[in-house]
């Protein structure tokens, strides 16, 4: 066997896949030969470290380790933004059911707010009511106090140097509903008539049949005819004039009244909004 021969053959010979006369050859041949004893020196010390407990580690296992240690030391250099930065972020999807979510909360709470800052209905009989005298005064003002914008910005009344009517007194009086009401007592020439006023809205199913005065722009109902009695709305304030006069002069006191608009949207949910931290507070 040459020596090539036999460096070709060592790892058989090694393995013992080698015939018993082939082997025999072959160690014969490396007592003989130094460099292929001492080529079958290494392989064999190889072979022997490879099958040790100590040399014989998975270095798959090891891989891993090292894979999650290099992982831990990366993150740790890592600064807290781009860590929250590396975090799962919500999905579109979520991020638009959140949105809708506010939304829906948003609408709601708007529309809560509109209703709860919507006037309160008046009822026809408001006027007769305040007329009996029962209710308890809150104020009193006189003809110099009700020539005063100040004590009556929060009440409908005529403009008294153009119009010609007289003011005499007016109360401001706390109706059986909790609600504040406004009776005044003015002159229109000779006749004394009574104005009595409420924040609300009419209730316009006691109205929808009673016929219409003849008062140019607004809308002026005729509730009675003796003592006459007009009634309409006007902003969020509705307002009643009678007397025991002829009907032509009741119109032509109500034709002095400014016509308001009613609150817009934006000011029912303010005044709503007033009204939770109203509730909220105590106030």
């Amino acid at each position: 066997m040459t020596q090539k021969h036999l460096g070709e053959n060592l790892h058989d010979l090694l393995d013992g896949r080698m015939s018993t006369v082939d082997a025999a050859e072959a160690m014969s041949h490396l007592d003989e030969c130094d460099e292929c004893n001492a080529r079958w020196t290494e392989l064999r010390d190889a072979r022997k470290a490879l099958n040790t407990s100590s040399a014989g580690i998975d270095m798959r296992f090891a891989q891993q380790l090292l894979d999650r240690d290099r992982m831990a030391q990366i993150a740790q250099g890592e600064s807290k933004h781009r860590a929250r930065a590396a975090r799962a972020r919500p999905s579109r999807h979520r991020s638009v059911t959140i949105a809708f979510s506010i939304l829906i909360f948003a609408a709601v709470g708007v529309g809560a707010a509109y209703y709860a800052g919507g006037p309160d209905q008046v009822p026809l009989e408001f006027a007769a009511a305040s007329a009996e005298g029962t209710a308890p005064n809150v104020a009193y003002m006189g003809p110099q106090d009700m020539r005063s914008a100040d004590n009556m910005r929060t009440w409908v009344h005529p403009d008294w140097q153009d119009s010609g009517l007289v003011p005499i007194e007016a109360r401001v009086v706390r109706g059986d509903s909790g609600a504040h009401m406004l009776v005044a007592s003015l002159l229109a020439g000779v006749d004394p008539v009574v104005v009595t006023e409420q924040h609300g809205d009419l209730v316009q199913e006691r109205v929808a049949d009673l016929p219409r005065a003849d008062v140019p722009g607004i809308d002026v109902y005729i509730v009675r005819l003796d003592p006459a009695q007009l009634v309409w709305q006007t902003g969020d304030v509705v307002v009643s004039v009678s007397c025991s006069c002829a009907m032509v002069t009741l119109e032509t006191v109500a034709g002095t009244f400014p016509t308001n608009t009613e609150p817009g949207f934006f000011d029912r949910v303010h005044a709503g909004l007033g009204a939770f931290a109203g509730t909220l507070t105590g106030n």
